[in-house]
C-alpha cells in the first residue's frame, strides 16, 4: 500500500476522505470536501478544502485488483502568512496517513496563497458477499 501505513480497512472513495480529513482535523482549520460551506458567512482566514478521483488499478482477468485514489487537497491561506510550516507539517500528516508522499504546487495569485497537494493511495475493493 501508499504511504506511511499498510492497507486500511474497507475501501472506496468514501474511506479515503475520512482519513484526509482526520489527517488535516489536527491543524484546527476547517476542512471541507470540494468547496467550503457556502452558507459561512465570510472564508476563515485559512482553510483546506479536498476532493478525491478513484479507478480500478491493477487489473487481472479482467478485473481491478483495488481502487486507486488521487487526491488533491487544497490549502488556502492570506498573502502575508507563512505557510512553510504548514506546509511541511500537512505532507507528513497524509504521509503519516498512508498516502504517497505529497506533491505541492504553488498556486497563489493576488487574492491569496493556495497551494496544491496531491497524492494518492490504493483501496481494496470490496465484494459485496
Amino acid at each position: 500500500m501508499a504511504g506511511g501505513q499498510g492497507g486500511q480497512e474497507g475501501g472506496g472513495t468514501m474511506i479515503v476522505e475520512a482519513r484526509v480529513k482526520a489527517a488535516l482535523d489536527v491543524f484546527g482549520d476547517p476542512v471541507e470536501k470540494s468547496v467550503l460551506d457556502a452558507a459561512a458567512k465570510g472564508h476563515p482566514l485559512r482553510y483546506y478544502t479536498f476532493a478525491c478521483d478513484s479507478f480500478g488499478a491493477a487489473f487481472g482477468d479482467n478485473e481491478p485488483g483495488c481502487e486507486r485514489c488521487l487526491v488533491h487537497i487544497h490549502l488556502f491561506a492570506p498573502l502575508n502568512q507563512d505557510c512553510f510550516r504548514q506546509i511541511r507539517d500537512t505532507k507528513r500528516a497524509l504521509f503519516a496517513a498512508g498516502f504517497t508522499w505529497p506533491q505541492v504546487t504553488d498556486a497563489t495569485d493576488q487574492d491569496g496563497q493556495h497551494f496544491v497537494f496531491e497524492c494518492e493511495t490504493a483501496q481494496p475493493i470490496e465484494d459485496d458477499e
